[in-house]
């Protein structure tokens, strides 16, 4: 048990699942859960949850614990804001390296190709994906992690700061507002954008990993799996999802996506808001 934290099952604080003898060595009663959203047990393995809290501003909220939180290079269509509230989270930003401690924070701007990587111990945190530059993230960090060092971050608050922080701005984080150059691929091969550009295949791949920071076929993967999962936040069947976004069947997609995000897509509709 983490020291200097108390855990006590009585008081009800923990969600269901979050009990101190599974092995949670993470600030777990300090997060109080959207109603509705839980999370399963935890050990060596990551645990991610994904949900769409009908809040202006948030276009969903993740929450990851575990020690095998990696994920291979991909990126969002969102902007993705990482707070820690256990442990630490490591990321490949490009090809720059950056370590989020407890109680801290970081943006990966919409459109920036990252990974994250497994720890040795247990962390537990939180990923609100907004608007690309839509919040001021510098801010909402500073205001979670108040929270945070006065022992709770609750829904209701997180979703008042992510409000009063919802705003068109120009990011003062050292990261840029969003992918600063974005191309549409008119081509659904490597040769094929080859030959549009007028290039050898080496050649080709070369030029478009210099200028998007990922390989040709990752980038037409990582399009293909926002735009599935558009598809899966809008309701629509997995196996029609599968169809639209481009993959050969159902467990095609199933395998790219949870390699991509943690869950599989049947999982990752589940958690759809309410109807109005």
């Amino acid at each position: 048990m983490q020291p200097g934290l108390d855990y006590n099952r009585a008081n009800g604080d923990f969600p269901e699942g979050l009990w101190p003898e599974a092995g949670w060595f993470v600030m777990a009663a300090s997060f109080q859960f959207p109603n509705g959203m839980g999370i399963g047990a935890m050990g060596n393995g990551g645990a991610w949850t994904y949900w769409r809290p009908l809040s202006r501003g948030i276009v969903e909220l993740g929450v990851v614990c575990g020690q095998d939180v990696s994920l291979p290079v991909h990126f969002h269509d969102e902007d993705q804001l990482t707070f820690v509230l256990s442990g630490r989270r490591r990321f490949l930003i490009g090809d720059m390296p950056v370590e989020v401690a407890p109680g801290r924070g970081v943006r990966i701007p919409a459109g920036t190709p990252h990974s994250s990587l497994s720890e040795p111990a247990d962390v537990f945190c939180i990923n609100i994906y907004t608007p690309p530059a839509a919040c001021n993230a510098a801010a909402l960090f500073a205001g979670m992690a108040l929270r945070w060092r006065q022992g709770s971050v609750g829904w209701p608050d997180l979703a008042a700061m992510i409000e009063t922080h919802r705003q068109n701005h120009r990011c003062e984080d050292g990261m840029p507002a969003q992918r600063v150059e974005t191309m549409p691929p008119s081509w659904e091969t490597v040769g094929e954008g080859a030959r549009l550009a007028g290039m050898s295949r080496e050649g080709f791949s070369r030029r478009f990993r210099r200028q998007h920071g990922v390989a040709p076929q990752l980038f037409r993967l990582s399009e293909r799996l926002n735009e599935a999962r558009r598809l899966l936040r809008a309701g629509e069947p997995v196996a029609a999802v599968a169809a639209e976004a481009g993959f050969s069947d159902q467990s095609h997609l199933g395998r790219c996506f949870r390699r991509a995000f943690g869950v599989t897509p049947g999982h990752y509709r589940r958690n759809l808001p309410p109807a109005p």
